[in-house]
């Protein structure tokens, strides 16, 4: 109660100073005023806690004075100013080499020294600090822990010796039952092979496993086991001691993910991608998003998850073309077999369920026993009981979800279509040429429709194998940077399928990666196969001259240039620009999409004049002859729109039919999707916001002007230092533009420059999320939400 505090402190000030002459006899009014300044620290009120202490500093000659520098040095952490903090830390170094300061003024000024350099990552600096600060901390128990620190300080940067007997020295130092067991789980993982002693590390690890005091830390014990395996080059040991830790983690996904983690690692190096993606994806999910490179992991998990999913296409293609070759009762036979394993598979999944259920209810119950004196009273959040009630209601009624936002969004199913991602029930949407109907895992009828037992069905069957060993090999080449297996799968494709609609390509880049690993003879053999068999395509041009591709590339560029100005002279008005580009366009050969954008392009700017005629023939030609690009549609729709007035008489002007209803060019990523359901997003700096305290305001206003929509308010992390609070969901534009005015024209937006807000569709949501294209929409919305 710092109010308090303060309250007190400052009767003592104003009722008992003996300030004489300006001399202070009362020995309690420095350290009524220190108690002042640190109620201020601990509000947070960092401004006025040093002019307080800096009041101390100049009024009194007293050990005080040492100690306020002491909390202005923690006060300019607190506000991320360390240059100040520095100096003030450099000026107690000098106060300290005097001898001007107490035992315990010393113990605090070298924790603060060592958090100075912890919050900049200086690691080893902040242990020296904190190695200089133990003689003088008196207090056992605070020696421990800040020996703990120590350790795990030497232990992050990697100066395992120093780590190993930092840890020892807290275990001499009989430290509590939880921190001598983190003690020894940090020695295992900062064995060091050079130093030697792993296995005494091990025999103690191995002790703690068999004690029932430690059963609920077998997870993190086995854990350490498994480090401890792989700094001993036994990776088989830490192989299966990794899976020991994942097996054994009840409720605690943090260790969980960790261990998933490592087995991932381990299997991306050898490489074995299959497994290396099951293990991936489930670190993926049990990990905090606010774990330490968790993005890294998820792309990676992303690329691993396609790679098994092109090695599962073309595995069930063999399979299906296999069974193709048997006759109908044998075909039944193999479909029923595999119907019997997946039953099987589903009973021993949710017996294993059920035990892990068990197990948790369990835990449960243990720890309401043990904690039995704090049951029935109190907030909720103190209140075991109705916590592990609470928690078990939840799992009997949803099962285990992870921690991820709008897991219960009201539409699931349109999420899914948006994201291309598997949601509970869905079919995997990233599979080409699949059924549209869902597939029935335990029907054989679904089974047998997929056998390609015509010549067409068969011939779809290994073009979608074909696909898949191309982007297998182009995963592996570009994303994994794995030359070897992107080599073998292009290999493959040429010897299974010679002649394929993707013999060309696989060519040209099976030369570049022949040529990238200094194979010149099978650089050769390809590049002779590619002259013979396609002797007038592009790709023999390029390699049979070195300087025809930085020609192509050259007017590519040049083309694309004309373009990025024709479509900025859109905006600016400046019409005869784009008229002018688009016939220098024609002296180069550009591709077919790039010329069908100009074309579209062009019929906008048309739009804009009031030669309407001409706008309709050029959007007709963008109709007849670019059915194949990106701008087709909406040439199609808009031409549409304006049918009814095309036999107007020429003298029509926008006025008539005003073009203002033309949309914006095709170049904006987006779709314009009034009807779908829509989010609000409000895009946060969180150097300048205080996230907890925005999200409760808008919960807030919610309740207070929505009470009927249930509306959901989620935060996760954008990009940098921006953190997207989203609310869910309208039904669409209208409603969610609704809610937009409302929201921003209340107190809690005022204009706030740290605070950008938008609404979205669901289908334009996954891209703007994903590729952070915040520009692109901002003037796609302005142009679509705002401005009408």
């Amino acid at each position: 109660n710092m109010d308090i505090t303060y309250q007190k402190a400052s009767i003592v000030i104003r009722r008992h100073s003996m300030n004489i002459r300006g001399i202070e006899y009362n020995k309690w009014i420095d350290e009524s005023y220190f108690l002042i300044a640190r109620s201020h620290f601990f509000k947070r009120d960092f401004t006025l806690a040093i002019l307080t202490f800096e009041y101390i500093i100049r009024q009194y000659d007293t050990p005080r004075v040492y100690d306020s520098k002491v909390w202005i040095a923690k006060s300019y952490h607190e506000q991320g100013r360390f240059d100040q903090a520095r100096r003030m830390l450099d000026m107690l170094e000098r106060n300290y080499s005097d001898g001007l300061l107490k035992d315990e003024t010393v113990a605090l000024f070298r924790k603060t020294f060592a958090d100075h350099y912890l919050r900049q990552s200086m690691y080893l600096r902040a242990a020296r600090e904190l190695e200089k600060g133990l003689p003088y901390e008196k207090d056992q128990r605070e020696r421990a822990r800040l020996t703990f620190i120590q350790a795990q300080l030497y232990h992050h940067s990697e100066d395992y010796a120093n780590a190993q007997q930092a840890y020892q020295r807290v275990l001499d130092m009989r430290a509590d039952r939880n921190m001598s067991f983190q003690a020894r789980i940090g020695m295992a993982m900062a064995y060091d092979p050079a130093v030697g002693g792993g296995s005494h590390i091990r025999d103690e690890l191995m002790d703690m496993l068999s004690q029932e005091r430690y059963r609920e830390f077998r997870d993190q014990i086995y854990y350490a086991l498994a480090q401890l395996a792989m700094r001993q080059g036994d990776e088989n040991e830490a192989i299966r001691l990794y899976t020991l830790s994942a097996e054994s983690s009840v409720d605690n996904d943090m260790q969980k993910g960790l261990s998933f983690l490592r087995l991932g690692e381990i299997y991306f190096e050898h490489p074995d991608y299959l497994k290396a993606n099951i293990y991936y994806d489930s670190a993926a999910t049990f990990l905090p998003s606010g774990y330490d490179n968790y993005q890294e992991i998820t792309n990676r998990s992303r690329v691993l998850s396609r790679v098994s999913q092109f090695t599962n296409i073309i595995e069930r293609e063999d399979s299906l073309q296999h069974l193709a070759t048997l006759n109908e009762e044998q075909q039944k036979a193999v479909v029923e077999g595999i119907i019997a394993d997946l039953r099987e598979q589903e009973r021993l999944r949710i017996e294993a369920e059920r035990e892990r259920m068990q197990e948790m209810r369990d835990a449960g119950r243990t720890a309401r026993q043990a904690r039995s004196t704090d049951q029935g009273r109190g907030w909720y959040f103190y209140n075991t009981t109705a916590m592990s009630n609470g928690e078990m209601e939840f799992f009997s009624r949803f099962g285990e979800r992870p921690l991820e936002d709008m897991w219960r969004i009201s539409n699931r199913q349109v999420m899914a279509d948006a994201f291309g991602m598997d949601m509970d029930g869905f079919d995997d949407l990233s599979m080409e040429d699949e059924a549209d109907e869902e597939f029935d895992e335990y029907d054989a009828e679904a089974y047998l429709r997929n056998i390609p037992n015509s010549e067409e069905q068969l011939r779809s069957s290994k073009n979608r194998q074909v696909q898949a060993y191309y982007n297998m090999g182009m995963v592996f080449r570009d994303e994994l940077q794995d030359r070897e297996n992107a080599i073998a799968s292009l290999e493959t494709l040429l010897e299974r399928f010679p002649g394929s609609e993707r013999e060309l390509h696989t060519f040209y880049h099976l030369y570049y990666l022949y040529r990238g690993r200094g194979n010149a003879a099978q650089a050769e053999r390809i590049s002779n196969e590619l002259m013979n068999r396609y002797p007038d395509s592009e790709y023999a041009m390029i390699i049979g001259d070195p300087g025809y591709a930085d020609r192509v590339r050259q007017k590519d560029e040049l083309a694309r240039q004309l373009y990025r100005e024709s479509y900025n002279a859109f905006f600016a008005g400046r019409y005869d620009i784009i008229s002018r580009n688009r016939q220098a366009l024609d002296t180069l050969d550009v591709p077919r999409e790039l010329m069908a954008r100009f074309a579209y392009l062009n019929a906008m700017a048309l739009g804009r004049t009031d030669n309407r005629r001409d706008f309709i023939s050029e959007l007709q030609y963008v109709v007849d002859n670019f059915a194949d690009t990106p701008v087709h549609q909406p040439a199609t729709t808009l031409l549409a729109s304006l049918g009814g007035a095309a036999g107007s008489s020429a003298g029509t002007t926008r006025d008539d039919r005003s073009v203002d209803t033309v949309e914006m060019p095709v170049d904006s990523p987006f779709n314009n999707s009034p009807g779908a359901v829509h989010f609000f997003l409000l895009l946060i700096d969180t150097s300048n916001a205080d996230i907890p305290e925005t999200v409760e305001l808008i919960e807030g206003f919610n309740s207070e002007n929505y009470p009927e929509k249930e509306l959901s308010v989620s935060n996760i992390f954008f990009e940098n230092n921006t953190h997207m609070i989203t609310v869910t969901n309208f039904p669409d534009k209208e409603n969610s533009m609704e809610y937009y005015n409302t929201l921003t024209g209340s107190e809690i937006f005022a204009e706030d420059p740290a605070m950008e807000a938008f609404v979205i569709s669901v289908d334009n949501y996954p891209l703007f999320y994903q590729e952070k294209e915040v520009d692109a929409y901002r003037d796609f919305f302005e142009h679509f939400y705002l401005d009408f």
